[in-house]
């Protein structure tokens, strides 16, 4: 790799103990070296907390990986007609000054936080009965399924659409060393192997001792972790990637079948009630793993002060019926003039006292998305027995599926259950989708696949 060792080497000299919203700040008074950290197992837990603390500058609400950059990517917000980073962004035009660096940026940090976990990783295998068998397994597991969902993100930005696949292409360095030496880049067929690698390695360590398998409202934190059923919800995700469909299928089923003690369903589709109670996210049932939050910056949400994530109220309109829960519910804000903003995560900013969520988590894995797999890749009277399932849960009633017209329904209620998550820019990358909805352009590769940084594609300039 030409730049990214500086930054993976410099990353890992230092860790701070300052708490999670201090890490990796310069507090000299606080710092401690590698070999000190590793010393206790509360040197591993703030390691491993400092992976997720990390992860909140691309995926917190107002970040490129939610709200922002993918999502104007995929045309869901309405941007100004005379320029601006959004416009830029809307416009697919990824040279553009801001938007350049921006990526850049969401590269950097991409990378930044592998670095942080390849350095858990090396620790946790030298470490020297500092951690019990059981601590070990539950941090690696965690950690190697951490490397696998950024570098997916990665991937699925700056690497191909799964339809045009260059053999012969190396697209970006697999991490998974701390080195001296430049990365070497990988061609799509050996990052993805790896990728799946990891992800099986932490399936089978979490399946042994993540408490969450045997557990229920005990162990809620683990939402916010990368525990067994997160891992195996990003199989799911990650082999309808690759268009394995029958993996797809069985890791989406393992998830939605998923009990507690063998009795209650450890995730259940959000109804109703859940959105009255002010529960915009479905942390409380529907979430596999999500990044909590202290607080974000609010200003640019829906209820905030320079509320910027704004559709026609025409266009949401025909996109769901009007009783679908999901919009006669609080994810849309009436701003007036003809326009709505998502109101997801509105309640969840650190000073709104009267509605407070139950907890600030932006979701990043969903039950509902393993709901939409098994209705793409099931046989026909199971995948329109999950659909009916699903719809009943959002206030709607039946719509047959048919081989004819199962993507495109499909492709629909993406949209309409992953607005402002970041997902739909993927959704459409990965189907090939030549006509974005509300986009005036014709879609190919120039759009979905990301031109790597000017200053990774450097041979000079240091980050």
């Amino acid at each position: 790799m030409k730049n990214m060792k500086n930054l993976l080497l410099m990353s890992c000299l230092i860790f701070c103990l300052a708490g999670c919203q201090d890490w990796l700040t310069i507090q000299p008074e606080t710092q401690v070296t590698k070999e000190d950290m590793f010393k206790t197992q509360g040197g591993f837990y703030d390691a491993l907390i400092g992976c997720y603390t990390l992860m909140r500058d691309n995926y917190s609400p107002d970040a490129s990986m939610v709200v922002g950059g993918v999502e104007y990517m995929a045309n869901l917000w309405i941007t100004a007609t005379d320029g601006g980073t959004a416009y830029d962004f809307a416009s697919h035009d990824y040279r553009a000054d801001l938007v350049e660096m921006n990526l850049s940026q969401l590269f950097l940090k991409q990378y930044e936080i592998i670095a942080n976990v390849n350095t858990l990783l090396e620790y946790i295998d030298i470490q020297n009965n500092v951690l019990t068998e059981d601590e070990e397994d539950l941090y690696k597991g965690e950690a190697l399924g951490l490397r696998a969902f950024i570098h997916f993100d990665l991937i699925r930005l700056w690497g191909p659409m799964p339809t045009g696949i260059d053999g012969n292409r190396d697209y970006l360095p697999y991490v998974t060393t701390v080195q001296l030496e430049n990365y070497p880049y990988s061609n799509y067929q050996e990052y993805m192997t790896q990728l799946c690698t990891d992800l099986d390695s932490a399936e089978l360590l979490l399946q042994r001792v993540d408490l969450i398998v045997a557990n229920d409202k005990s162990v809620s934190y683990r939402q916010n972790r990368m525990n067994y059923y997160a891992v195996l919800g990003l199989q799911a995700r990650v082999h309808l990637w690759l268009g394995e469909h029958d993996e797809a299928l069985r890791y989406a089923r393992l998830v939605k079948e998923a009990t507690v003690a063998g009795e209650k369903k450890q995730f259940a589709l959000g109804v109703e009630n859940d959105f009255l109670r002010y529960d915009r996210v479905l942390y409380s049932c529907e979430q596999l793993f999500g990044i909590s939050l202290e607080e974000f910056n609010d200003n640019m949400i829906a209820d905030g002060s320079y509320a910027a994530f704004e559709q026609k109220s025409t266009n949401l309109s025909e996109l769901y019926a009007a009783e679908d829960i999901r919009f006669r519910y609080l994810w849309y804000t009436d701003d007036g003039g003809g326009l709505r903003s998502s109101n997801k995560y509105g309640n969840m900013a650190s000073f709104d006292t009267e509605n407070p969520a139950p907890t600030k988590s932006v979701p990043l894995i969903r039950l509902s998305e393993m709901y939409l797999i098994i209705a793409e890749c099931a046989g026909l009277t199971e995948a329109n027995m999950v659909y009916t399932e699903f719809l009943a849960s959002r206030g709607l009633t039946t719509t047959e599926l048919t081989e004819n017209n199962r993507q495109e329904i499909i492709l629909q209620e993406y949209l309409k259950e992953f607005y402002a998550e970041g997902q739909m820019f993927f959704v459409y990358k990965r189907l090939g989708t030549v006509n974005m909805r509300w986009s005036s352009r014709m879609c190919g590769e120039d759009v979905y696949v990301l031109p790597l940084p000017l200053r990774e594609l450097s041979t000079t300039e240091n980050y």
